[in-house]
């Protein structure tokens, strides 16, 4: 099976750093090209809690992807999100007959791979690991090796043998489970995904910081009551979100036991979080592009569609709008204007 990744920064370098680690047939293929030619001079050095290593596997820049005329059996896409359309096209000449495309990315878009390459060459893959990287060529684990890492489902809901492989090949990265309900888990990681990330950006908080902050954490409880509504009228059902039942959160916001109950949970699962920061709070610190827009903006968009107000996804756009622009900067106290 000859693997490409497309995105070879912190989640697509931790992908391809293990696989390759395990003896899997790799290449990494990236937009940065100081990330590239510190892989091809040095290789690829995954940093994690129980240790680093350093691999050596293929690494292109885009521009000598046509030059190597390989042909993959499978693309893990890990650019961001908004470069979904572009890096589809680009990839598709570079497919093997039966190969497809694994969407290992924030937000939900497997539509608009399939836009492009069509249904029967899209696989999703809900990525629950954490990770980050801050130099080229040194992406970083920051989730423990024994957390579930990835689940990956068929758009279709069905089991099929390729998943199967999926999941064989995935398990040299990490904990990998299949599903029979890909859109309820990509709801649920958007859900995540919208309470921590763009919350993360606009506060300064780490990633486990953010669920013990009582005022954060309801914040959170409200974005996911908007969400689970959306997602609803549009016919999913969500599974756990941070392994709160999805039908709690709104309960939440009107019944006081209810509330104390999902606090709880989003406590004791930020114990497992890990140390980094979410991707969205990377990239401000970047100076990059965020996400945003196809996170909390997509909940916004989506409600919009079947008439579901989302008051409090839209305000979180907004906030990182302005942290984003250099109006304001990232604070705790920027929790104030979330209603204002």
């Amino acid at each position: 099976m000859k693997i490409a990744v497309l995105g070879a920064g912190a989640i697509g370098g931790v992908i391809g750093g293990y696989l390759a680690r395990g003896g899997r047939d790799v290449t990494l293929i990236d937009l940065w090209p100081a990330n590239i030619e510190r892989i091809k001079d040095a290789g690829l050095t995954v940093k994690a809690h129980e240790g680093e290593f350093t691999v050596r596997p293929a690494a292109l820049h885009l521009g000598e992807v046509s030059a190597a005329r390989t042909k993959f059996d499978v693309v893990f896409l890990s650019v961001k999100s908004y470069d979904t359309g572009w890096a589809s096209k680009f990839i598709e000449p570079h497919l093997a007959p039966g190969g497809y495309v694994v969407s290992a990315q924030n937000s939900i878009n497997e539509d608009a791979i399939a836009d492009v390459l069509g249904w029967s060459r899209v696989v999703g893959c809900v990525v629950t690991l954490g990770a980050g990287m801050y130099e080229p060529g040194t992406p970083e684990r920051t989730s423990a090796i024994d957390r579930p890492a990835f689940t990956v489902g068929e758009p279709s809901g069905l089991i099929t043998q390729r998943l199967r492989r999926l999941a064989e090949v995935l398990g040299d990265a990490g904990i990998t489970k299949t599903t029979t309900n890909l859109w309820g888990e990509r709801w649920a990681k958007l859900a995540t995904n919208s309470m921590s990330n763009a919350v993360a950006g606009f506060t300064g908080l780490m990633s486990a910081e953010l669920r013990f902050n009582p005022e954060v954490r309801f914040l959170s409880i409200r974005i996911a009551a908007e969400l689970v509504r959306v997602a609803e009228a549009h016919g999913v059902s969500v599974e756990p979100i941070s392994s709160v039942p999805a039908e709690l959160f709104n309960r939440a916001l009107e019944d006081g036991a209810a509330k104390e109950e999902a606090e709880g949970l989003l406590v004791e699962h930020g114990r497992n979080i890990g140390t980094g920061r979410p991707s969205l709070a990377q990239d401000l610190m970047k100076g990059r592009a965020t996400e945003v827009e196809q996170l909390n903006g997509y909940v916004v968009r989506k409600g919009q569609q079947v008439g579901v107000p989302t008051p409090i996804n839209q305000a979180i756009v907004d906030l990182t709008r302005r942290v984003d622009s250099g109006e304001i900067e990232a604070s705790l106290s920027n929790i104030e204007l979330v209603d204002a």
